[in-house]
């Protein structure tokens, strides 16, 4: 299997209060290493939400977009570029995702499901433990799936950030998002930054992710997956290693992953199958 990394689809800015560089940063860097597809997917800056640490706040989109265009046009020769962003399935926000794709031209969005965004705007963090919080995160990753709004699922193992063994109720909520994948052709992401925190952080007994259950489920129900780089500093980009091991966990679980090209066919499709 080819180990060489040519495309990303999901990469930060310091906009989001938690990441460093700008989108020329990250371009410049992943065309040094031979990529030919990037795509600059920050956290969703939301109206009415202000997260300082978590995302940008809404006033920053025009700048977002204006940046993008500016970089994607000096650099168009050298590598291809999409904008996207990457967002909380929330009902109260269905139709603001569906004008960032349509008016304000978006090229796709991926689902990172980190938060709780309830109808009156209201938040909570799914990841402390809880079955509420375990079963509210599966309910919303079903959701986001069914809403046809995502490229593709970014870290759907997140939750194994506060799981220390395999209960039944882990292996359910493993099928659920799996099955549910599955049935509406939406792709899993296997995510690099994952690898990253594994490498730098003691869990206290805690899973994390990528979780090598959660693959080896979708390995045998053959889903759907793609690599996400997931980069929150343009330095990141230098370290080879961590997509090698995203390559070599493919190869482990002989998962399903999906060609750069049907990624390209979804996003032209409007991220439809």
């Amino acid at each position: 299997m080819n180990k060489r990394v040519n495309y990303c689809f999901h990469s930060h800015t310091y906009r989001c209060g938690h990441a460093k560089g700008d989108i020329e940063d990250y371009v410049k860097k992943v065309i040094e290493k031979g990529y030919k597809y990037y795509g600059v997917s920050d956290h969703v800056f939301l109206p009415g939400i202000s997260q300082k640490g978590t995302r940008g706040d809404y006033e920053l989109l025009d700048d977002y977009i204006n940046t993008f265009q500016k970089v994607s046009e000096k650099y168009k020769k050298q590598i291809r570029m999409f904008l996207a962003f990457e967002c909380e399935y929330a009902k109260v926000f269905e139709d603001y995702y569906r004008y960032l794709l349509k008016e304000k031209k978006f090229d796709y969005l991926i689902c990172g499901q980190h938060l709780c965004i309830e109808d009156d705007k209201s938040i909570w963090w799914y990841l402390d433990g809880s079955v509420k919080g375990f079963m509210r995160y599966k309910d919303d990753v079903i959701d986001a799936i069914k809403s046809g709004l995502f490229l593709y699922i970014a870290h759907p193992d997140l939750f194994f950030l506060r799981v220390s063994e395999i209960t039944p109720l882990i292996a359910q909520i493993t099928d659920e998002i799996i099955d549910t994948a599955i049935k509406f052709d939406v792709p899993l992401e296997l995510n690099i930054h994952g690898l990253y925190r594994k490498e730098r952080e003691n869990r206290n007994g805690f899973i994390s992710y990528p979780a090598e259950y959660f693959w080896q489920r979708a390995a045998i129900k053959r889903a759907k997956v793609v690599i996400g780089g997931d980069f929150h500093d343009p330095f990141e980009i230098d370290n080879v290693e961590m997509p090698s091991q995203a390559y070599a966990t493919v190869k482990k679980y002989n998962l399903k992953l999906v060609p750069v090209r049907k990624l390209l066919s979804r996003i032209k499709k409007g991220n439809r199958k």
